[in-house]
């Protein structure tokens, strides 16, 4: 019903603006998409809350934990230290009665649906009742990332290919032939980094039209209400760059040079880019979007994020010789709290 309601808005606006906009001409594969800069204003951005920026920056993480209600579910190590997903319940903001769910398990892109928990282990989609606990496999894969979108499951095969299926696994089809990268459904349509194209985003419309929306390789895209904040590698280095969905300007932020891709975070009432910084070695810095220079982190080591909500994420504690030290619950305030193997260290 969303989509037929879109595709409807989008035909009258496409009416009323044919002077100004050029026709969305639908396109099967990558390969035949228009090679024009996207005429944005026919995206018609929906409104995104900060829940929706929340779940899309845990995707680009990988989302390797999930915090529901007061349940907290994800990747922990057994005495062993096998990894394992686990369970345990939030008492005071802080992780108790932890519960091993599945053995000899890393679990990615979880989510949660129906009772059941969703997620890839080793390349194939598994799902678990919560009360059961009895993982299953509904596709073999492999499977490169996992969303839950408008009660289906869509993810990228190891092809590159973006598909959709029945929460159940049952009926597969496949939306973008890719190869595609960081796929991450939307209102108004798919936005996607084309693995064929110099690793440019793209954005696939829900009535088949694929629009280019920036030139140079872009990586690990975030939206924040109508902005798409991303980590672009150019000929002059890799920054920031970012995608103002209401008219198409891309705009490139002269940072300075980043180690891999930033990372969107909660932080009190703002959202913070956490990058590392060439100049810096590992050492980690907080940008609030749009500045150029920011702070440094006042940790050790490093971190990587495996989880962000609104007001709270999770975070995996690297020590500087990059051995995983813990993991980290971090609350809209600051504090923290530490566990390791099913036990809080702090």
């Amino acid at each position: 019903m969303r989509r037929l309601f879109l595709i409807i808005l989008l035909l009258l606006l496409l009416t009323g603006c044919a002077a100004n906009v050029p026709e969305a001409t639908p396109a099967t594969t990558d390969a035949a998409a228009p090679e024009v800069s996207a005429a944005v204003s026919v995206l018609v951005p929906q409104g995104y809350s900060d829940a929706d920026t929340a779940a899309m920056s845990s995707f680009m993480s990988a989302n390797r934990w999930l915090i529901a209600g007061d349940r907290l579910y994800g990747l922990d190590y057994d005495e062993a230290l096998r990894p394992v997903l686990t369970s345990c319940r939030l008492r005071g903001g802080k992780p108790t009665a932890f519960q091993i769910l599945c053995a000899d398990c890393v679990p990615e892109y979880l989510a949660l649906a129906d009772g059941y928990l969703y997620f890839l282990n080793g390349g194939s989609l598994q799902r678990l009742a919560l009360k059961g606990h009895a993982p299953e496999t509904l596709l073999d894969g492999p499977i490169r990332s996992l969303q839950l979108f408008d009660g289906a499951l869509y993810y990228t095969d190891g092809e590159g290919r973006y598909c959709r299926a029945a929460l159940d696994g049952t009926g597969a089809e496949t939306l973008i032939e890719g190869p595609c990268d960081y796929a991450w459904a939307m209102p108004e349509g798919v936005l996607y980094q084309s693995e064929g194209e110099g690793a440019c985003l793209r954005m696939r419309l829900w009535d088949g039209a694929d629009r280019r929306l920036t030139a140079a390789a872009s990586y690990a895209p975030v939206r924040i209400g109508n902005t798409v904040w991303y980590s672009q590698r150019d000929s002059e280095g890799s920054v920031l760059g970012s995608i103002d969905l209401t008219d198409g300007t891309v705009t490139r932020w002269e940072t300075a040079d980043l180690r891999g891709s930033a990372e969107l975070i909660s932080a009190g009432d703002e959202w913070l880019l956490r990058v590392f910084l060439d100049t810096d070695g590992w050492k980690q810095q907080l940008l609030r979007p749009g500045e150029t220079e920011g702070e440094a982190c006042a940790y050790s080591g490093y971190r990587l994020c495996d989880f962000v909500a609104e007001s709270r994420r999770v975070d995996a504690a690297y020590d500087p010789d990059g051995r995983l030290r813990c993991f980290v619950l971090v609350d809209k305030n600051g504090g923290e709290t530490r566990w390791f193997g099913g036990k809080v260290l702090d």
